[in-house]
């Protein structure tokens, strides 16, 4: 048993200004987020002994170099011993599994705080119509001219045959978190709203079925959040979200290879990690307040949902459907407007995480006259708070990429 006294919690964040073009590096979004991250826990450079950093950027270089440069050059240029570096296999390593290293590393007594680091500035599209990241040089679909986008509707468009799914089901979570953000200032798309599902259905064509409403943008920004021990937490100025559990899969390179719904050597993707993610946590699916998913596209929060329990296999159109997913449905889901609306800057995946300490501390501002001090109206075409929240579940990645990663995060 652990240690209370080492027991994991979050003890701040931060996320910079989100804008379509902001004229600065990817590495200063990650560095005003680290400061504006201690910042907002009481803490200095110098309590930090881990981290865990994602930069869209590069240094220059042979690529035998590049990763070594980019990971020791942090602790050159903050000037701070590193004491707990690990790396990961892409950015969603900075969201839940860097959280669920970092509370490891606490909990074990390796270190007492680290600090997990992101930061995204818009890269140069190669043909003026894509994000340079939806064309890997390895992707083993590239001399066709397939994309990211284009992979992901296929998903979509077997999910459809298998279970029924209709296109209005596909655009019920698009129009329920495009709608979280319409309501939200720090969103990029703030204003853009509120969005139904005929607006998202009207909207163009992508790849057939996934509608530009469908999808992610494309934006700068960067985003910071603070781990240390409850015992350190306690002269903290804000309350400590405590680090329940969660769970990490990989199966198959996603996006070296196409997604897909089931295991490239026959069968369905092992699902039993989810249960022990929930079983660790102590946590009941009954008993999560609301979700914060990994919504690079539509499919994937119908995914997501069927993965971690909480409708059956083939159901999640209908549970969508249902409005679920809404301020006033059974799951509020990516109540930032997540990556369709809030922001999604090449590495996104510790923006959900962040909103869900935010949800859990209170600390949402929306369209309500008063929600700077805390007040909210819970009309959701102004609202975006959910109501007396306790447990919250974030996720960093999910399917169709054969597995995914989650955490669960509770207030006192």
């Amino acid at each position: 048993m652990t240690d209370p006294a080492r027991q994991p919690v979050v003890a701040g964040v931060y996320t910079t200004a989100m804008s379509r073009r902001s004229g600065r590096s990817g590495l200063s979004h990650a560095l005003e987020a680290l400061k504006g991250a201690l910042d907002d826990a009481g803490m200095q450079l110098s309590d930090v002994q881990g981290l865990y950093p994602m930069v869209n950027q590069w240094p220059a270089g042979p690529a035998s170099s590049n990763w070594y440069l980019h990971f020791s050059n942090w602790a050159g240029q903050l000037g701070i011993p590193i004491r707990w570096f690990t790396g990961g296999v892409n950015a969603a390593a900075t969201g839940a599994p860097a959280i669920l290293d970092a509370a490891a590393a606490i909990a074990s007594g390796n270190i007492h705080t680290a600090a997990i680091v992101l930061g995204g500035a818009h890269p140069t599209r190669t043909d003026g119509r894509t994000a340079v990241w939806t064309r890997h040089g390895h992707e083993f679909t590239g001399w066709t001219g397939s994309y990211t986008a284009v992979q992901f509707a296929l998903v979509a468009r077997r999910h459809m045959l298998e279970y029924g799914t209709t296109p209005a089901q596909l655009a019920a979570p698009a129009a329920a978190i495009r709608s979280y953000g319409h309501v939200n200032p720090a969103a990029v798309m703030y204003g853009r709203g509120p969005v139904d599902v005929d607006t998202v259905l009207e909207s163009r064509m992508v790849a057939d079925p996934l509608r530009l409403l469908m999808c992610a943008q494309v934006n700068d920004g960067g985003g910071a959040l603070i781990v240390t021990s409850a015992e350190r937490a306690r002269d903290l100025p804000d309350p400590a979200i405590r680090i329940l559990g969660g769970a990490d899969q990989l199966c198959y390179p996603a996006y070296a290879e196409a997604p897909l719904l089931e295991h490239p050597l026959g069968g369905p993707f092992p699902t039993g990690w989810v249960d022990d993610g929930f079983a660790r946590a102590g946590v009941r699916r009954e008993d999560l307040d609301f979700l914060s998913l990994y919504d690079g596209f539509a499919i994937w929060i119908l995914t997501q949902l069927e993965m971690l329990g909480l409708c059956g296999a083939g159901e999640a159109g209908p549970f969508v459907e249902s409005g679920a997913l809404e301020l006033d449905g059974r799951y509020p889901t990516c109540t930032d407007g997540g990556c369709m609306s809030f922001s999604h800057n090449g590495t996104p995946s510790l923006f959900r995480p962040i909103e869900a300490v935010r949800q859990l501390r209170g600390e949402v501002i929306d369209d309500c006259p008063d929600s700077e001090s805390g007040v909210h109206t819970y009309d959701k075409t102004l609202c975006r708070r959910v109501r007396d929240p306790k447990i919250g579940l974030a996720m960093s990645m999910g399917p169709p990429t054969g597995g995914g990663n989650f955490v669960i995060l509770a207030r006192d």
